[in-house]
């Protein structure tokens, strides 16, 4: 997992975003929770749902490193697209972050979803492989 290469600080502000995200459509679902809490189990973090009161500039100023934003980029599309869609809410904000990121770069944020997108599709295949 590329969340391997942060620290356990900028860890704390994907989880942080993430649960954020998740709330933004009002609909948290089965997927997306147990996308939090895998990643909260993996990282020894607390395990919090309420983050709708994160001060959301000093989160992103703890992300020093263009690696940092780009795999918290990464993570935010990937639990977006965990309950099977990723909305126009969800692009909104992720794109809304990006720009807050300094990464406003509207090709960049396509190949980070293409990337997620083809991971998804590559588990899925396996899994048909594995059942067929």
């Amino acid at each position: 997992m590329f969340a391997d290469q942060l620290t356990q600080e900028q860890r704390q502000v994907v989880f942080d975003l993430a649960a954020n995200l998740a709330a933004a459509d009002n609909d948290v679902s089965d997927e997306e929770i147990q996308y939090l809490k895998d990643f909260s189990t993996a990282y020894g973090i607390e395990y919090d749902l309420d983050k709708s009161d994160i001060n959301i500039s000093a989160a992103l100023a703890k992300l020093d490193s263009k690696k940092a934003r780009v795999i918290t980029l990464q993570e935010l599309i990937k639990i977006s697209y965990k309950d099977g869609h990723f909305g126009e809410e969800e692009q909104d904000k992720i794109f809304l972050l990006a720009q807050k990121m300094g990464l406003n770069n509207t090709d960049l944020l396509m190949r980070i979803e293409a990337w997620v997108r083809q991971g998804f599709d590559w588990v899925y295949e396996g899994e048909q492989m594995l059942e067929g």
